[in-house]
């Protein structure tokens, strides 16, 4: 079975090079792409299944990914998402504030595509190969 991964940033390229990244790893992956944190959460409140990991910006208008992921943890039906914080910022506000939050990690975006590739294959198979899940995990 595959891990269904919700990607949250309102930057089309980001998106892009977030889909390539996982493309190439060749993992058993399904991804599904937001463009914002309202839109994430219609996303998952309201989706047949649930992601089993997130990848969320923090600067988004309309609502910031740190406010994504306060409102996922004030949610008993989702609160249990991982949830990784992947962000240009280096604001230790955003840091300190995304660990605050309970995000499992604050992942800073890498300056090359070959350098996103790498993180990204590395996140990809901590979900795949070596993380377990609740077994109602993908049920809302």
């Amino acid at each position: 079975m595959g891990r269904r991964f919700l990607v949250v940033d309102d930057s089309a390229a980001d998106r892009a090079s977030v889909r390539i990244a996982f493309e190439r790893s060749g993992l058993p992956v399904a991804l599904s792409f937001a463009e914002s944190a309202g839109e994430a959460l219609i996303q998952l409140r309201e989706g047949s299944t649930r992601p089993h990991m997130m990848l969320v910006d923090v600067n988004m208008p309309g609502g910031s990914g740190l406010d994504l992921l306060a409102a996922i943890k004030r949610d008993k039906k989702l609160r249990e998402i991982p949830v990784y914080m992947l962000s240009a910022s280096n604001n230790p506000d955003d840091i300190s504030g995304a660990y605050k939050g309970q995000a499992c990690g604050f992942l800073h975006k890498p300056d090359s595509f070959e350098s996103l590739s790498r993180m990204i294959d590395l996140l990809g198979r901590l979900c795949v190969e070596a993380l377990a899940y609740p077994q109602d995990a993908a049920k809302r």
